[in-house]
């Protein structure tokens, strides 16, 4: 937490989130990133902890984004232009 008691916003997190939302793989955005797909996983799991909502559904060799993370999606997207 930061001196004001609020927490800074996860950037690296975030910017993770948009790679594996864009390519609906974290496998894939593992590779377009540089780490490894565990890396995604885990940075995909604490946006959702701390967020208390699921961004992806987890299916086998695939990921599918959730209602939410639609929506978290469009925003990232819209700050990328």
């Amino acid at each position: 937490m930061t001196s004001r008691g609020r927490r800074r916003l996860p950037l690296n997190a975030l910017r993770t989130f948009e790679v594996a939302a864009r390519l609906q793989s974290f496998k894939d955005a593992a590779e377009e990133l540089g780490v490894s797909a565990t890396t995604v996983s885990n940075q995909i799991r604490m946006l959702e902890r701390d967020w208390s909502l699921q961004l992806f559904v987890r299916k086998t060799r695939q990921v599918v984004l959730t209602e939410a993370g639609q929506s978290l999606s469009r925003v990232v997207q819209q700050d990328r232009k």
